[in-house]
């Protein structure tokens, strides 16, 4: 059985493209962050889908530093494991979201994480976030 969404965020599946979107609804604190990454691998084993388009638009402040460490070094490889393919992760966010990512190197110009364990990059749209998504769909597989 899925787990369902907080009410401070909203999670779908769409089969064709296989797609796991997330949404902010208001900003988050560290643990929230935490509990809906949590929340998001639960849908995405459920489903099967390495896909995510994580809408954060209306979350402008960052989360501290060791949140993202936490999503490189901890998440995001198990959830390569558990899903037993590389996820790919587009992140929508605000403008100057981007620009307080970029001091922590979290955002281009840095470059987009092609780890082994998970890909990430950072959008400010949707549409953009799409493409970059469909990129990788014939190499790791999936609708």
């Amino acid at each position: 059985m899925l787990p369902s969404a907080p009410g401070y965020y909203a999670v779908q599946y769409q089969a064709q493209p296989a797609l796991l979107r997330g949404r902010v609804l208001r900003p988050l604190s560290a643990t929230e962050f935490t509990e809906v990454s949590e929340l998001l691998l639960a849908w995405a084993r459920h489903y099967d889908c390495p896909f995510w388009l994580l809408d954060g638009t209306i979350d402008t402040k960052p989360q501290p530093l060791d949140v993202y460490e936490w999503l490189r070094d901890e998440f995001f490889p198990r959830v390569h494991r558990s899903l037993g393919r590389i996820p790919c992760v587009a992140f929508i966010a605000q403008p100057d979201m981007w620009l307080a990512l970029k001091a922590f190197s979290y955002a281009p110009p840095a470059p987009v994480v092609l780890s082994a364990a998970y890909r990430a990059n950072w959008f400010t749209n949707e549409a953009e976030a799409l493409a970059w998504l469909a990129h990788f769909r014939p190499a790791i597989g999936g609708g």
